[in-house]
């Protein structure tokens, strides 16, 4: 087991920060900044001058062409990131958040322990981060020839955040529940590298409400409710989860760019109709979302009906 060394590593957790521009970022943090998958809404950069680095694979990139942040992150520590990112021979970054998905930890947990991967990759961090990076850039639609049971592990991983997702966690905002979820997964990534983990098995159920022959707007009843509809034969989704009385939270998805739902253009008129200035839609060519601090204002049967029209055209 590799040494820790000494580094000034430090997270910050903004829940009720809507995404900001790349420009924004280095013009507002300091020096040795890391911004983390959708915390910038821009695609992957790197300046020298502060050092900033953004790690991201929502806005502005081919989602299957373009690594999860997790496998970036992964991979910067291997070509040096920490040879950039100190200073007087410490290692040194400041790492902003705006959620604490399965992404989110498992990059965190790769910068607190750099150490670990500088000189080589273990093997059981190697098949988590993959496994992860074809989860995450697929939306949970890849289809997997692994043992259950090694996919039951990683599930088991990342139940925390699954359960305070669908239990509507999220939607409260609050730092020291998203720090909560960040340092559950921690302590169960620490004990899956140990030999020690445990298993879950994939609630997948789920309820369609609406959709047309294109697609199909669903309520997740399961912690993997997409992945059920996946397994069903469903290509294109929304599904829905409410936020409070007037607002809702929603998530839209295609297995592949293949798939004729095109994503980015209901995302643009979906911006159009919300007219928001700063907390919008966002999201790539398979995978986008309502805006991440307030959620939207259009109810699930307005938002069928505006889809239908906008796919029509």
């Amino acid at each position: 087991m590799p040494k820790r060394i000494k580094a000034n590593l430090n997270l910050t957790i903004k829940p009720n920060n809507a995404p900001i521009a790349w420009q924004t970022f280095c013009d507002t943090h300091p020096p040795f900044s890391i911004a983390l998958d959708g915390y910038v809404r821009e695609a992957p950069k790197f300046s020298r001058k502060g050092p900033w680095a953004n790690f991201n694979h929502h806005e502005d990139v081919d989602r299957l062409a373009t690594r999860s942040t997790c496998a970036q992150i992964l991979i910067a520590i291997r070509q040096g990131l920490f040879d950039c990112f100190q200073e007087n021979n410490t290692p040194i970054a400041h790492v902003f958040v705006n959620d604490c998905d399965e992404d989110v930890c498992l990059s965190w947990y790769l910068i607190k322990n750099f150490f670990l991967i500088e000189q080589e990759i273990p093997a059981p961090i190697s098949k988590l981060v993959i496994i992860e990076d074809l989860l995450d850039a697929t939306a949970g639609a890849y289809p997997f020839k692994i043992r259950p049971s090694e996919l039951q592990n990683i599930e088991w991983i990342f139940d925390p955040y699954r359960r305070f997702r669908l239990n509507g966690g999220l939607e409260n905002k609050r730092v020291d529940e998203y720090q909560d979820i960040l340092n559950k997964i921690e302590r169960r990534i620490k004990r899956y590298l140990n030999g020690k983990g445990g298993k879950v098995v994939l609630d997948t159920r789920y309820k369609k409400i609406g959709g047309s022959e294109e697609w199909v707007l669903l309520e997740e009843i399961g912690a993997h409710g997409r992945t059920g509809a996946y397994m069903d034969g469903v290509r294109a989704y929304v599904a829905v989860r409410p936020k409070s009385k007037n607002h809702w939270v929603y998530t839209i998805g295609r297995m592949s760019p293949f798939v004729p739902f095109h994503i980015g253009k209901i995302i643009r008129h979906l911006n159009k109709i919300e007219g928001n200035k700063e907390d919008l839609w966002g999201g790539a060519n398979t995978i986008g979302g309502s805006p991440r601090v307030n959620g939207s204002k259009i109810p699930p049967k307005d938002l069928e009906k505006l889809i239908n029209d906008i796919i029509k055209d």
